[in-house]
């Protein structure tokens, strides 16, 4: 742990002060908000900003939301962000999500605009910081680097409860969409990444022959169409969505805090990119005006099915969750396979309350890029020696938080996490070549609501 934490702690704790509730009513309209300041400082790898290593306060959300009951059946809601995390929002104010809701009856509503997504338990209410324990929510399964495509699909759900007597009821919610990328998203670079290695990889058995016997020949020639091959590079990918469909399945036992999760998602989306010389085995590699001849391509990125199951129980002031995760995705570069694989994702977390304003919480949150090569040696083989660590395939991480509710409006959190691997993008906001395996960070947050 770096020793600027004490230091930062005091400091965060110096500026915040107690303030009254400020949720404002416009005539029919209610106006609420939060303002959130985070600090992350890791050690060995960077950890969502860069320079996190150093300790970085590239860590912001100002949020405001807009709601009105228009009829006893109809509602309408929505919610702007300003948002910074490291290379990501840059504190641009984007509509979050905003919706009409239509509640028919109890077992049946609709809702169409841009609406929260239902996957998992927690992702739905993942803005607000007074609902979760932690800083961060387990990032196997909530992953922050994703948070702008995962937060809400831009189409019409219908949604409900079903009571089922003594054996409690189904809240469910299926919807039909489509979803944005920013093109600040962490995604569009770690598929540059993966694109880049695609098309050497399999563009390298076609072009070195081709190009060896006309830059000399023997070795030598071989070496530099080879050198040629490692300078290819895929830019400018624009990532389209196509649509995104699911639902959940909540079922609220008669034992009071005892509830279970099922999620699925189906997302399609196409991608175009740019190779940044010429990939023709005709052209000559010496002249340049053939070489810097820029290649538009295209490909895909299918999720072809993404499933979460839930349970969470509340037992008084002691809180136990647990959630597990597969998505089988492939992705495609001008017809060359990226990625054929499926992940795995689960966690544990127990949150106890004490003293009614502290919490107290353990996680322990366990990811795998494909479930069938969990040790990362299948990945490893794929490229030459020293390119690729297995370790940039998993991550196991066990972190421990306290959060402090000083009173109904503010909020501080605390958090250690030890980690062990270098998944989720952490190649992105990494040099490759510098990620450390075994690496740790400190997060501190303060939350205000009104």
């Amino acid at each position: 742990m770096s020793g600027r934490f004490g230091s930062i702690l005091a400091t965060a704790l110096m500026l915040l002060f107690p303030l009254g509730a400020l949720a404002v009513d416009v005539g029919p309209v209610s106006i609420n908000g939060f303002i959130s300041q985070g600090y992350i400082d890791s050690e060995k790898n960077d950890f969502l900003a860069p320079n996190s290593t150093n300790g970085t306060f590239q860590y912001n959300e100002v949020g405001l939301t807009f709601n009105t009951q228009i009829t006893d059946r109809l509602r309408m809601g929505a919610q702007i962000l300003s948002r910074d995390l490291g290379q990501v929002g840059n504190n641009e104010v984007r509509l979050d999500w905003g919706f009409a809701d239509y509640h028919a009856s109890d077992y049946l509503g609709v809702r169409l605009g841009k609406v929260k997504l239902p996957m998992g338990l927690y992702n739905e209410g993942r803005d607000s910081d007074f609902l979760r324990p932690m800083v961060f929510l387990p990032q196997s399964i909530y992953d922050e680097t994703k948070r702008e495509l995962l937060v809400a699909y831009q189409g019409a759900g219908l949604y409900g409860n079903i009571p089922a007597g003594p054996a409690g009821d189904l809240d469910y919610h299926g919807f039909y969409g489509t979803i944005n990328f920013p093109s600040d998203a962490l995604l569009i670079g770690a598929l540059e990444q993966n694109g880049t290695f695609t098309m050497r990889s399999n563009l390298g058995p076609v072009l070195v022959p081709a190009y060896t016997p006309r830059l000399g020949g023997g070795a030598a020639g071989q070496a530099a169409a080879r050198t040629y091959v490692q300078t290819l590079a895929v830019t400018d990918l624009d990532l389209q969505n196509d649509y995104i469909t699911g639902g959940a399945l909540v079922y609220n036992t008669p034992l009071s805090g005892l509830r279970f999760g099922l999620s699925f998602l189906r997302v399609k989306n196409d991608i175009s990119f740019t190779m940044n010389k010429s990939i023709d085995p005709a052209i000559d590699p010496n002249n340049f005006n053939q070489v810097f001849n820029p290649v538009k391509l295209e490909g895909s990125l299918t999720n072809k099915s993404t499933l979460v199951g839930s349970v969470e129980y509340s037992i008084g002031p002691l809180v136990l969750a647990a959630e597990y995760s597969e998505t089988d995705r492939v992705q495609k570069f001008s017809g060359f396979s990226g990625q054929d694989a499926t992940s795995q994702s689960y966690y544990g977390m127990a949150s106890y309350t004490f003293l009614d304003k502290w919490t107290l919480s353990a996680l322990y949150d366990v990811y795998y890029s494909d479930k069938d090569d969990k040790d990362g040696d299948d990945f490893v083989a794929q490229a030459p020696v020293g390119q690729r660590q297995d370790f940039f395939t998993w991550r196991k991480d066990l972190g421990i938080g306290l959060r402090y509710d000083v009173n109904p409006w503010w909020t501080l959190k605390a958090e250690y996490h030890d980690i062990k691997g270098a998944g989720l993008f952490m190649t992105v906001v990494n040099d490759p070549s510098k990620l450390k395996e075994n690496w740790s960070y400190v997060a501190l947050k303060a939350s205000f609501i009104f």
